[in-house]
């Protein structure tokens, strides 16, 4: 148990607004100081301007003294004479806004401190008396829960009150309020309402990732339950490391460099206020430095007529550098704050969780992880919580277990003790327990021999129908029979199989096929009862009731398998189904009609000009792509299943594609693409089962089969395979 903690609230205040004036007065110094050349011309040029006016008006006013029509000019010219009296005082009414800018702001601050002591206070309050073991109010503890959590947010909320009021006074003096008399103290003002916007938006974020540490790291455990902490308390959907991570990169690359492109900024002069109609030999020399001797002179001078130009000058680079060095050092103390709340947000909550994990595998079992975050972690650590907890319930009931077994123990020990007595007493009563053990032995024996006569019953059972199942199955020859060149990759995962394929033609010189490879709910015994079902229902439809069209055969297949397995769609009930990719090849013609349950069919052909595929380009129903020598055609299967479904029950539709000599079919169930192999212990995926299909186009469909088991074999390795596959390739 960690120690109660105090709650610290204006101290996280006072080092932000700390560090905001650390940050923004070097700001505002270079602000003053790279302009004051400016202002002092301005304030120059006034003087002048007012002390040639006076002679002017007393002139004026004493050669019109005697004059009939003095009267207008007289008050004209005195008019003139009061601006130039109050000039100065409307300068010192600027300057006294700056300071009033100042006083309203820090009155803001002021406001802001008051607001956050009386938010803070329940808190206080409330650790407080935690510390002291004394009795807190139920009312104190509901406004601690309900707020913990918000508690970063609000405390950026009132920190960001001042900025925010203080900017839109701000934005209203320079875009509604017409109070500057030059657009040198509009820039100037602007420049340091930018750079106020920045330094708030900077401290309002350093009250929220403090406030928000210590929330994670310090308080939760000490405002919510050991029941409450086992799983995520935070309200909406989790949030992601790799974007606190992405906060901590530009922070640590952002901050730096924009100090250093503000002091840039700050320390440029533009040559045109130099005022200078033309420029020496010399001056020239000095701005072009080694470039000069390159150019001819009246090149360069007509570019810098044209040009506006910047330089720096040698007080400015002083004040710039000097400038960058605070800057870059407060922002060091940003920074530095920045990532260690980050790092920690990650290092205490992992840090807990490999402490809970060793304990764990140490037998403790009573331990928890406290679900500080809402990320990745978060979740991590509240699935460790229902690990353990079902662990350690497990673990309770074999130690109930156990605890009733020694029981049993000690009272069949008491029994053979007193049994003991009596064998002592009565020989004839020994040699009769004893031929009673030799019974119960013979017994056990037997028993044994009975279990493993039912397994080896079961086997043969589960063999046998798979021997049944593959009867089922179009044999070899039917293939050989229609088929000139193709390949049936089948390898069930179990004895039996939930995959099956299917061949029917009608004639032996009817032109249409019907081809099949269908993939059952599960596998194993399960899913051969399915199949079973499922070629049987096929017979019927097909062979019974003279049906050919692949939408159609769906259609009654998906009918009577929801007919014969009782599906209604409620919950609980059997909810089995077939994938299924089904498709008519019509030799004659060269066309094939595919419908399937969401196992689609592929098409590879020879990648060359080819105008058969020009009408297929845009529809939504067949996807294209280029593998250089080969181009594979997709042709997509409906997202319904040959079984009841909760969305809505559409009929299946079929697609017709015309195909050419030397074209590649490929019928599979999902068995190949999600077995898992590789270094990473991924799933091989469709897209390298596309690929590995695309690469070997042009070879026999044969050696297409070979290389397609030894790909799996060695993508698999050690693993188990997980499913039935099945993969059927047809050459035209």
């Amino acid at each position: 148990m960690q120690k109660i903690p105090k709650y610290k609230a204006l101290r996280i205040y006072f080092v932000a607004f700390l560090l905001y004036y650390l940050l923004i007065s070097p700001v505002s110094s270079m602000l003053f100081v790279t302009n004051y050349p400016k202002f002092h011309e301005k304030i120059d040029l006034l003087k002048t301007d007012n002390d040639t006016l006076k002679n002017t008006i007393n002139i004026n006013l004493s050669n019109q003294k005697d004059s009939i029509n003095t009267t207008n000019s007289k008050d004209t010219l005195t008019s003139d004479y009061k601006k130039i009296i109050t000039a100065p005082h409307e300068t010192k009414l600027k300057r006294k806004r700056f300071m009033e800018l100042e006083s309203f702001f820090f009155e803001l601050l002021s406001f802001a401190f008051a607001l956050g002591f009386l938010f803070a206070l329940p808190f206080k309050i409330y650790f407080k008396r935690k510390r002291k073991n004394k009795k807190i109010p139920a009312k104190l503890v509901r406004f601690c829960k309900k707020t913990m959590i918000y508690s970063p947010l609000i405390n950026a909320g009132i920190v960001s009150i001042p900025f925010i009021i203080t900017a839109v006074y701000m934005m209203n003096q320079l875009f509604i309020s017409d109070i500057f008399e030059n657009s040198l103290k509009r820039n100037v003002y602007t420049q340091y309402w930018i750079v106020f916007i920045f330094a708030g938006i900077l401290t309002t974020m350093f009250v929220y990732y403090w406030h928000r540490h210590l929330m994670q790291t310090r308080y939760l455990e000490h405002v919510f339950s050991k029941e409450e902490l086992r799983k995520r308390i935070y309200p909406g959907k989790g949030g992601k490391i790799k974007y606190k991570l992405l906060i901590s990169s530009t922070m640590t690359t952002l901050l730096p460099l924009s100090i250093v492109l503000v002091y840039l900024y700050l320390s440029l002069s533009s040559l045109k206020d130099l005022n200078l109609k033309s420029f020496t030999q010399p001056e020239m020399q000095i701005i072009f430095g080694r470039y000069y001797h390159h150019f001819e002179a009246d090149a360069l001078k007509s570019f810098l007529e044209s040009m506006n130009l910047y330089y720096i000058t040698a007080p400015d680079t002083i004040f710039m550098f000097a400038g960058i060095i605070v800057g870059i050092i407060i922002s060091l103390v940003y920074l530095i704050f920045f990532v260690y709340w980050s790092n920690y947000a990650i290092i205490i909550p992992v840090g807990e969780l490999l402490k809970n994990m060793q304990n764990t595998t140490g037998g403790k079992l009573d331990n928890y992880s406290i679900v500080r975050t809402n990320d990745e972690i978060g979740e991590l650590a509240e699935n460790y919580n229902v690990m353990t907890e079902k662990l350690g319930a497990y673990i309770s009931r074999i130690a109930k277990m156990n605890e009733e077994l020694e029981e049993k123990v000690k009272q069949r020990t008491k029994k053979i003790e007193a049994q003991k007595q009596k064998i002592e007493m009565q020989k004839a009563e020994v040699e009769a327990q004893r031929d009673e053990i030799e019974q119960q032995r013979d017994y056990v024996i037997k028993q044994r021999d009975i279990v493993a006569h039912h397994k080896r019953a079961i086997t043969d059972s589960i063999e046998y129908a798979g021997n049944i199942q593959r009867a089922l199955l179009p044999p070899e020859e039917l293939f050989n029979r229609y088929l000139k060149e193709y390949f049936i990759l089948y390898k069930p995962k179990d004895i039996v199989s939930g995959d099956f394929y299917w061949l029917y033609k009608k004639k032996d010189n009817d032109k249409k096929l019907l081809i099949a490879a269908a993939d059952c709910t599960g596998h194993g015994v399960p899913g051969a009862f399915l199949s079973m079902l499922g070629i049987s229902y096929l017979n019927e439809i097909v062979i019974d009731k003279d049906e050919f069209n692949p939408a159609t055969i769906l259609n009654q297949l998906r009918d009577k398998i929801i007919k014969s397995l009782h599906q209604t769609g409620e919950a609980g009930k059997s909810k089995d189904g077939i994938d299924i990719a089904l498709c008519s090849i019509d030799f004659e013609n060269l066309i094939i009609e595919f419908s399937g349950a969401y196992n689609p069919l592929y098409i590879i052909r020879e990648n060359i000009d080819d105008n058969l595929l020009h009408e297929y380009k845009d529809k939504a129903d067949y996807i294209i792509s280029n593998y250089g020598n080969s181009i594979l055609i997709e042709i997509k299967a409906d997202k319904i299943p040959i079984g009841i479904s909760p969305k809505k029950m559409n009929t299946f539709s079929s697609k017709r594609f015309r195909l050419k000599k030397g074209d590649e079919i490929f019928l599979f169930s999902d068995g190949y693409v999600d077995q898992f192999g590789g270094s990473k212990r991924l799933k091989f995926l469709y897209k390298r089962f596309r690929e590995s299909l695309a690469k070997m186009y042009g070879i026999t469909m044969k050696e297409k089969q070979k290389k397609l088991e030894a790909i799996h074999s060695k993508w698999k390795g050690k693993e188990k395979q997980i499913d039935d596959i099945l993969i059927i390739g047809i050459r035209i």
